[in-house]
């Protein structure tokens, strides 16, 4: 049920945004000249590109749905920014309506005078778009390498550990085989001890994963401590055991509301992402992970999706490392998140917890980021004995 109104909120949402949209396209010259048949029937196609896609590949596999799925993509993009423009247009309109009025009678005769001058729209509109879509792609396929120094209280003497974390990869038709070669590069760039991957490494479908050669790339992380990683929402969007299965095979252990000791350093909890319970039913407590676990050390949790913070803070975790937000990736999403998440990005303080937030290192839907650039994150985490709170970076 709770699919059902997604997609249905989700749709509806969709059709009124590309019925404003498409009311302005549908004005411009090269949509109503000489050309209005060819240009409308492919602005169809792009719109309609997305929902069929992604309805018709749940159904079934062929390559023109993947290549509409793929089309589609790059429209979300593209429809963000053309209701962003196209807002700002009519807003423009609304301003100069209500200015003229201000003035009074004699600017509306000059500008009758003037009433046969006609503006099109398109170039400017084409333009813009252009832009925003290949500054955002060049963007999104960059990712960056941010280091932090971060010291937590426990252990049993002063120990140092690089850690690489990433999130949101989303491996499948538009984050490709070359791409993930340049994510795992990124990690391995930071030379790290142990590596975090913290879930939706697989987007929607673990055979578009196998196709990129998911397994074989994540082979190539270098890490003496070992990979770990955590189930996303998107792997419960697919086949979570062949999701799990395709990241097993690749050389990193999957942690499944499981904990691990770390070379006598901290201990490792790894829990199933929140949707878990939706499709699996109730998922074990903090407190039921860590049972049995050694005390005296302290402990790092990997929680893809920021939600459970207040429980990690009563367990005394040390240290919570999530994803899922994307930061919004598109402008002005990010606003959204940061309403949504208490820390939608970034470090926060709970406590004696500290928590760290990634804004991912993949894409979700159009293969742009416009707020953000994606990050690969390294931790140089001192163990400290003496410490007894965490500090924020």
């Amino acid at each position: 049920m709770e699919v059902y109104m997604f997609f249905l909120i989700f749709f509806s949402v969709y059709g009124l945004a590309n019925w404003y949209i498409t009311s302005h396209i549908f004005r411009m010259e090269l949509f109503s000249g000489n050309w209005k048949v060819p240009a409308r029937l492919g602005w169809l196609l792009l719109v309609l590109a997305f929902p069929i896609g992604i309805i018709c590949s749940h159904l079934c596999r062929l390559v023109v749905l993947d290549r509409l799925l793929w089309l589609g993509s790059w429209y979300l993009g593209l429809m963000t920014y053309s209701l962003l423009f196209f807002a700002a247009f009519d807003f423009w309109k609304l301003f100069s309506v209500l200015r003229r009025r201000m003035l009074g009678p004699g600017h509306r005769v000059r500008r009758n005078r003037n009433k046969k001058r006609t503006f099109d729209l398109f170039p400017l509109y084409a333009l813009v778009m252009i832009v925003i879509l290949v500054a955002g792609h060049i963007n999104a396929t960059q990712p960056q390498i941010r280091s932090f120094e971060v010291s937590l209280p426990g252990g049993k003497e002063k120990n140092t550990l690089r850690a690489a974390l990433a999130s949101d990869i989303h491996a499948g038709i538009m984050v490709n085989n070359h791409w993930l070669n340049k994510i795992v590069d990124s990690i391995n760039e930071t030379e790290p001890d142990i590596v975090f991957l913290v879930g939706d490494i697989v987007d929607s479908d673990v055979t578009q994963a196998h196709e990129e050669k998911l397994s074989e790339v994540l082979a190539e992380l270098d890490a003496p401590l070992g990979a770990y990683a955590v189930t996303g929402n998107h792997e419960y969007y697919t086949d979570t055991v062949e999701a799990v299965k395709a990241i097993e095979s690749g050389g990193v252990e999957v942690l499944l509301d499981e904990a691990r000791e770390i070379g006598n350093l901290f201990v490792l909890v790894g829990r199933k992402d929140i949707q878990a319970e939706r499709f699996e039913g109730s998922l074990k407590s903090l407190r039921e992970i860590l049972e049995g676990s050694n005390s005296d050390l302290p402990v790092i949790v990997l929680d893809h999706t920021p939600v459970r913070l207040e429980e990690a803070a009563e367990t005394g975790v040390a240290l919570q490392l999530s994803g899922h937000t994307h930061n919004g990736q598109l402008f002005p999403f990010n606003f959204i998140t940061d309403a949504i998440f208490e820390q939608d990005w970034g470090f926060l303080k709970k406590g004696k917890t500290l928590f760290y937030t990634s804004c991912g290192v993949g894409t979700w839907g159009p293969p742009i980021r416009t707020n953000s650039r994606p990050e690969v994150v390294l931790l140089k985490i001192i163990f400290d004995p003496e410490a007894v709170f965490p500090e924020i970076p």
